[in-house]
């Protein structure tokens, strides 16, 4: 067990390490090179929302299936192989299929709705749908052997490296738009090939297509329903976490795909703060099912509450310092003029990723018990009412951006209230604890403070003194609750303290 757990927390620290790494090439490019032809970012997310969307009718509930069932088949090389195999063919029978339709619905809808750009870059969301479904089953697969730290440089790193190269290129005017959308779907079909390799040496897979040994009538059954539950569940979560980017520009009627820029930054910043929550997901996926298939509610709730503590102490950490640094720091930047207007959308979305972290693994405690079923009514209910809210707060209210980042805000926070409550009743579980409400004090009180202390004429010093002095507090704070042990006992050893 020990040995077990230091295979996970050494997969989580190269995880943090590697995402880090990404967020910081991801951050830097968001602030002095997207910021510069935001109608290409525009573009580009319009393309990659699209693609996961995608990706959700390509996999089918399969890489939750890989997951879910491989302790089954943990034993036996042949069934192991057998069954990573069939997961392969199916996923790209599926990506056959829906590709088909989907072009021919865009086709269709193309003539009958001119100004409705959802298929305006389908080709190109395909390709990047199909790779990203390639690499999401060889990442289960790996994490299955609790090994992510390489599917995530594929994943995250890579294309966090190869996408600033891209627009380096085009502003360069070296190539063009319609070049750099090229690149840009070829340097997935690139990783979809190596994440496969990775996958077959460390599983050290061979492939063997003999589904009969495998899925039997009986498994078979079994295992279609629990994909397509998953896939429900996974294909409403996309489309709650990602309608935004493709409600935007059908919503918004002037410069749609500039503003969809603009939102995407917002979007890359926020979502940096949510990097170990990403992390710690994927490696305790495998465990939370262990747990919960050996109805172990005790280690459940421990974990449960663990995660949160770790995951809302890092959040609101970093969202204190976002909330108190960003205007100054925008401000004193080359790109300030392309950037002051996603400050809303950062503070609003940075709000909803704290909130959602600090529930903990909520969804995977829905998925991998009896109860997955509800995981996709909520999910049903979170789509609608983003596609609603978002509506009311773009088109009626006419907040612009700032609605979409409102109606996720608004959505994702009931969302996930629904969910909390539903697993109490079942389980008489919840992540919350004492230090949680602490915490939340000292953040509140330290930022009220902070932000209304006088300035300086130095934008550099007014930033050192509130940045800093938040990061002191909060910090110390944090510490003295225990709130992430690994923190405290780096600096216990460190400082020689037993």
């Amino acid at each position: 067990m020990e040995k077990k757990q230091q295979e996970v927390s050494s997969q989580a620290l190269k995880f943090s390490v590697i995402n880090y790494i990404g967020a910081a090439i991801g951050i830097v490019s968001t602030l002095f090179i997207y910021p510069n032809n935001k109608e290409f970012l525009g573009i580009i997310r319009y393309i990659f929302d699209g693609s996961q969307i995608l990706m959700a009718f390509f996999v089918f509930g399969t890489s939750q299936s890989l997951v879910n069932y491989f302790p089954r088949f943990k034993d036996s090389v042949e069934k192991r192989n057998i069954f990573f195999s069939s997961t392969l063919v199916i996923v790209i029978i599926n990506s056959i299929l829906f590709s088909i339709i989907f072009l021919l619905l865009a086709n269709s809808l193309s003539s009958v709705l001119p100004n409705f750009h959802a298929f305006d870059y389908i080709e190109y969301s395909i390709v990047v749908g199909f790779a990203f479904a390639i690499m999401d089953v060889s990442k289960r697969q790996a994490s299955n052997y609790k090994k992510i730290a390489i599917p995530t440089v594929l994943e995250r790193f890579s294309i966090k490296v190869f996408f600033p190269a891209i627009f380096l290129l085009l502003l360069a005017g070296i190539i063009s738009v319609e070049t750099g959308k090229l690149l840009y779907t070829s340097c997935f079909v690139i990783l979809l090939i190596v994440a496969l390799l990775y996958v077959k040496k460390v599983a050290n897979i061979q492939f063997n297509f003999n589904y009969k040994n495998v899925f039997d009538t009986t498994f078979r059954k079994e295992y279609v329903t629990y994909s397509v539950f998953a896939f429900l569940s996974i294909l409403g979560s996309l489309l709650a976490f990602k309608i935004d980017g493709i409600m935007v520009p059908n919503l918004i009627e002037v410069d749609a795909m500039t503003a969809n820029g603009t939102y995407s930054i917002g979007v890359v910043l926020a979502g940096t703060l949510a990097i170990p929550a990403v992390g710690l997901y994927t490696i305790y996926s495998p465990i939370i099912r262990e747990y919960i298939a050996k109805d172990d509610i005790v280690s459940l709730e421990k974990k449960y509450k663990e995660i949160s503590m770790l995951l809302f102490a890092l959040g609101g950490f970093l969202l204190s310092c976002i909330f108190l640094g960003v205007d100054d720091l925008f401000s004193i930047l080359p790109t300030r003029e392309n950037l002051l207007d996603t400050i809303p959308i950062i503070l609003i979305l940075s709000f909803n990723v704290v909130i959602d972290m600090s529930t903990s693994f909520n969804s995977h405690i829905l998925l991998y018990s009896k109860y997955y079923r509800f995981n996709m009514i909520a999910i049903a209910i979170l789509v609608v009412l983003n596609i609603v809210l978002n509506i009311y707060f773009i088109k009626y209210l006419n907040f612009g951006i700032e609605g979409a980042a409102y109606a996720t805000l608004i959505s994702m926070t009931l969302y996930n209230s629904v969910k909390l409550i539903f697993i109490y009743s079942k389980y008489k579980i919840q992540p919350f604890t004492k230090k949680h409400f602490i915490l939340l004090v000292v953040l509140l009180g330290s930022v009220f403070i902070l932000h209304n202390i006088p300035t300086t004429n130095n934008t550099i010093l007014d930033i050192i003194l509130k940045v800093g002095t938040c990061m002191i507090v909060n910090g110390f704070v944090i510490y003295k609750l225990r709130m992430i042990p690994m923190v405290n006992d780096w600096i216990s050893d460190r400082i020689g303290v037993k």
